[in-house]
């Protein structure tokens, strides 16, 4: 029986050996026939994360449609919704490929077993929140697509992410010029401004995940479905983020450390958001705390992907 084990686990471990091997060697995969149960196993993960954010954006932005300010607002917001769920019908049509059904996924599953993100889990409150948003989320979004539109060993899902990429670079740039517009209105309007950047800048260094010492995904590195970890993401986010807030006069607990050559933030990962007071408690925990406070979810979370599920949306806005 022994030996009858090993015979069948060799194959494995070779086919395993031969894919990492073409995939380091700089293959790509055009065909599920080509990948292990590891690669596949990998790869629907981080795809099904990736849907899952793109149908989280629907309950977070809905409200910021009908406060937004005037019908050009309202149409913008409009269209980057339509985006993100453009970008959503991308991602669970490829779960199809790999035997996924993609109404259950989106309107019969459990809102609890969505893989969604903090940031994305708390409401807009008016139109600040809205440009923030763009500014520090999307960017945030934008740089781990981008990442994966690069570095893709699958060539479907690297090529799918083009014209997403396209698209959340164009709500980035929205972003900047709402915030650059809102700067100028005034000190009142400034302070605004500042008080919600307070609230989104933690929120957008959360987004890559643990810190490098803590988890460094290898899994996702090794298949080259990523190129970056979390803190090279991080890092590439900061070199964009902070420049631009310094250059409009919005502070940040970030700056750039001459002596290390890259950005660094004022306080070391992990912080808590107390959910009371929607404050954020710098002093340093311990990741199974960010951890717990991660997997319990913003307010957002279950009712706005509960409503996505049962509401028939659009009645109210116009």
């Amino acid at each position: 029986m022994a030996q009858a084990s090993l015979a069948r686990e060799i194959p494995e471990e070779a086919t395993e050996v031969a894919l990492q091997t073409r995939i380091k060697a700089g293959a790509t995969l055009e065909d599920i026939s080509e990948m292990t149960p590891r690669y596949r196993e990998v790869l629907v993960a981080t795809m099904s994360i990736a849907a899952d954010l793109e149908i989280m954006t629907l309950p977070l932005d809905y409200d910021a449609i009908a406060f937004a300010p005037t019908i050009n607002d309202r149409i913008a917001v409009a269209s980057a919704l339509q985006d993100e769920m453009g970008h959503a019908q991308v991602m669970f049509r490829m779960l199809e490929d790999f035997g996924f059904d993609s109404y259950h996924q989106v309107f019969e599953r459990d809102p609890k077993n969505f893989k969604s993100f903090f940031l994305l889990e708390f409401g807009n409150l008016s139109p600040i929140d809205v440009g923030l948003g763009h500014l520090v989320g999307d960017q945030a979004g934008y740089i781990t697509t981008r990442d994966l539109e690069e570095n893709c060993s699958f060539g479907p899902y690297s090529r799918s992410l083009r014209k997403v990429n396209f698209e959340e670079n164009f709500h980035v740039k929205r972003g900047e010029y709402m915030i650059r517009h809102y700067m100028q209105q005034g000190p009142e309007i400034r302070k605004r401004v500042q008080e919600r950047m307070d609230f989104w800048f933690p929120l957008g260094a959360e987004w890559f995940g643990a810190t490098d010492d803590v988890k460094s995904r290898p899994d996702q590195l090794h298949y080259k479905i990523r190129g970056s970890s979390n803190d090279q993401l991080r890092q590439i986010w900061l070199q964009r983020l902070v420049p631009f807030c310094e250059q409009v006069g919005l502070k940040v607990p970030a700056h750039f450390d001459s002596e290390k050559g890259i950005y660094v933030l004022d306080y070391q990962m992990p912080i808590l958001l107390n959910l009371e007071t929607m404050k954020w408690d710098f002093r340093t925990v311990t990741w199974p705390e960010k951890l717990a406070q991660w997997k319990k979810g913003g307010p957002l979370k279950l009712p706005g992907l509960s409503r996505m599920q049962t509401e028939l949306w659009g009645q109210d806005l116009w």
